[in-house]
């Protein structure tokens, strides 16, 4: 007996806790998926049916019932498999899940259950800043010694940002302009200069000095400095 009810009639209590519906939102550019609030990248070569199950993971919930009570939790909290199936053609998702609503059953339940599938298409955060050439500080790179060093200098720097935006996303190069026969790189953040700024002291002998100007306060009161930091080479 479990809670007054037989095993059979105890096995009536549902597993699955879903919304009728599923809102799934994708970045027409990059193809990251909005979890709640968040947005995250996908691996290289995931599906658009592979986003699908990461954000239908996210809102499902499976019924637990313990001494203190009946909960809903994750799957993973509860030790229940979960499989989603999307059928985009179809505008449906699958899910099939098997596991105990409480430790006593004797035999795991299997319950499956279709959701209606809301696919929608916008870009991210992350692709707008990008879009818009958006940028919290400027590299300025002058008295290059020689134009094969300027070409080498500008293919470490896009490198090191390409290596460092795989670690973290947001750092990027908005924009390389040139300017008094040097090179202007606008960039996504104040870490990234700091960081491109070292590597050239380190590998190239650069002198570098950094400087801030006020561009204004940021919506809880701060202020919102540009950072510059002007690099030559000996």
């Amino acid at each position: 007996m479990i809670q007054g009810l037989c095993q059979r009639c105890f096995s009536e209590v549902p597993l699955l806790q879903l919304p009728a519906e599923v809102e799934v939102v994708l970045c027409k550019r990059c193809g990251a998926v909005r979890i709640g609030r968040q947005w995250q990248l996908q691996s290289s070569g995931a599906s658009v049916e592979d986003a699908v199950r990461q954000a239908v993971l996210h809102v499902v919930r499976v019924t637990r019932d313990t001494e203190a009570g009946r909960k809903f939790l994750r799957p993973e909290e509860a030790g229940v498999q979960v499989e989603v199936n999307p059928r985009l053609k179809e505008g449906l998702v699958d899910v099939k899940a098997s596991g105990r609503v409480h430790h006593l059953q004797v035999n795991p339940k299997v319950e499956e259950a279709t959701l209606k599938l809301n696919l929608k298409y916008t870009t991210c955060n992350l692709c707008s800043l990008k879009r818009a050439r958006h940028y919290e500080a400027i590299l300025q790179l002058r008295d290059f010694p020689s134009r094969e060093t300027r070409l080498r200098v500008q293919e470490e720097m896009e490198r090191l940002a390409a290596q460092s935006s795989k670690v973290k996303p947001g750092n990027f190069i908005a924009e390389v302009k040139e300017h008094h026969g040097g090179l202007d790189f606008y960039l996504s953040s104040v870490s990234l200069a700091r960081m491109m700024a070292a590597r050239l002291k380190e590998s190239f002998g650069a002198t570098t000095v950094e400087s801030a100007k006020l561009i204004g306060q940021t919506k809880n009161g701060r202020r919102k400095y540009r950072v510059s930091i002007l690099a030559r080479f000996k």
